[in-house]
């Protein structure tokens, strides 16, 4: 056998044992894949992923506030006015207006001495709404009441108060009285009386 053929069949073994070696390789690398998880024998029993239950946010009711209750309306009753009085006296006049048309009540500046007589009453407009009314009584502590009714178109004003002693010439005080209507009222329609106290007339 020449040497030539001797190199030829040399090169071609060694091309073949390459070839193995290559082949081998990749069988190997082919074959290193990730195992496969085994699967759950029929006999372990099913695995249950946890629940997890789902949030529910708490529901805040709405808020009540208490409704305010209706304020009592305020009660009918006479008005208690206190009066200037220049002997320093402590005397007011309680109003029980039956008419429900006076909107205000307030004392006015009493002169020196008496401008009435005992038992009269002397009224007058000091504008369309409002009444100067002028009596007079004695100079001491006390309460006046007075009642005022309407009768179709007149106004009646009603005084009970204490009074001097018969035939005596007892000296009194201007007091006065400033009311004021609702609607216009005129001076010539209204009515007067003065009573006396039955407390006085014990």
């Amino acid at each position: 056998m020449s040497s030539s053929t001797s190199r030829t069949i040399a090169a071609l073994l060694g091309a073949i044992v390459l070839a193995s070696v290559v082949a081998l390789a990749a069988s190997a690398a082919f074959g290193r894949g990730a195992a496969p998880s085994p699967s759950p024998s029929p006999s372990d029993p099913p695995v249950a992923s946890p629940s997890v239950p789902p949030t529910v946010a708490p529901t805040t009711p709405p808020s009540e506030e208490p409704s305010p209750e209706p304020s009592d309306p305020p009660a009918d009753g006479p008005t208690k006015v206190a009066l200037q009085d220049l002997t320093g006296h402590d005397v007011s006049v309680e109003i029980d207006d039956d008419t429900g048309e006076v909107i205000d009540a307030e004392s006015g500046n009493p002169g020196d001495g008496m401008s009435v007589r005992w038992g009269d009453v002397k009224v007058e407009n000091i504008d369309a709404e409002t009444l100067r009314v002028v009596w007079v009584g004695l100079p001491r502590d006390e309460v006046v009441r007075l009642n005022i009714t309407r009768v179709g178109g007149t106004v009646h004003l009603a005084f009970v108060q204490d009074a001097p002693p018969a035939n005596s010439d007892a000296l009194g005080f201007d007091r006065i009285l400033e009311l004021t209507f609702e609607e216009p009222v005129r001076s010539e329609d209204v009515t007067t009386s003065v009573e006396e106290s039955p407390e006085s007339a014990e």
